[in-house]
């Protein structure tokens, strides 16, 4: 990754956020909302790309739930109905749609997939993009093979296994346990880690929550940032972390 990041051109740091149709047992995908920071080296500018997938249809939205050590200890789950603004509504594990509505379920999601691809293609258009950034890669490629998406050359990153590699973990870290790691913090108009800081544009400041697409983007892009440029320290924490974890183990 790091070799990646050092060359030429803006670098993507991207996430995309889920959910399955509810009632169709996970059968049915479809992205509901997508974050990207983009970044330029040569003169550490950032700007911020966001959407969200409104479709008048209820998903169900999986969360992991991890402990302090950033192991997964169980998932919760809710439904969500992305145009009418509808969060947090109770899941029921039984409920299953009518098999007459699952073709219709599918339409829907594949107008979601075509949004993918055009907001992608956006981005990348310029060509200059040497590498794409994801925490934790397997939903975003196959998002991308579902939705046609050309990385155009593009190297794909995935900064959960590349951390996990460089410190020759037996277990992934969470992007939670991460963040608290490198003090991510959310104030006013700024995001901020141990080391580094930048300003976010107003229409973006209430979508910078964690598991939104745009709060893990940004937090996936300062997670890098530590780790490309401030690699002692980052080590000493997770170091740290690591030691503590084995020993309760």
């Amino acid at each position: 990754m790091q070799s990646a990041t050092g060359e030429a051109g803006r670098h993507v740091y991207l996430d995309i956020e889920f959910g399955y149709v509810y009632g169709t047992c996970r059968a049915v995908m479809m992205p509901i909302e997508i974050g990207a920071v983009v970044h330029r080296p040569e003169d550490d500018s950032v700007r911020y790309a966001g959407e969200q997938f409104r479709y008048d249809i209820d998903v169900e939205i999986w969360k992991k739930v991890t402990d302090a050590c950033g192991k997964t200890v169980g998932v919760a789950t809710t439904v969500a109905n992305m145009a009418r603004g509808e969060y947090g509504m109770t899941y029921d594990h039984s409920f299953r749609v009518p098999d007459g509505a699952v073709p219709a379920a599918k339409a829907t999601a594949q107008k979601a997939f075509t949004g993918l691809r055009l907001f992608m293609e956006s981005v990348i258009s310029a060509g200059d993009i040497p590498a794409i950034v994801v925490f934790a890669a397997a939903m975003e490629k196959k998002a991308f093979r579902t939705a046609n998406v050309s990385l155009d050359g593009c190297m794909l990153v995935d900064l959960q296994r590349e951390i996990r590699r460089h410190f020759k973990m037996k277990q992934v870290l969470s992007l939670d346990r991460l963040a608290r790691l490198i003090d991510f913090s959310v104030d006013g108009s700024t995001v901020a880690s141990t080391h580094f800081r930048y300003p976010v544009p107003g229409e973006y400041r209430h979508f910078l929550g964690a598991h939104r697409g745009m709060g893990d983007a940004v937090r996936t892009f300062l997670l890098a940032r530590e780790y490309q440029e401030q690699l002692p320290d980052l080590e000493a924490r997770i170091r740290a972390l690591v030691k503590t974890c084995e020993s309760e183990e």
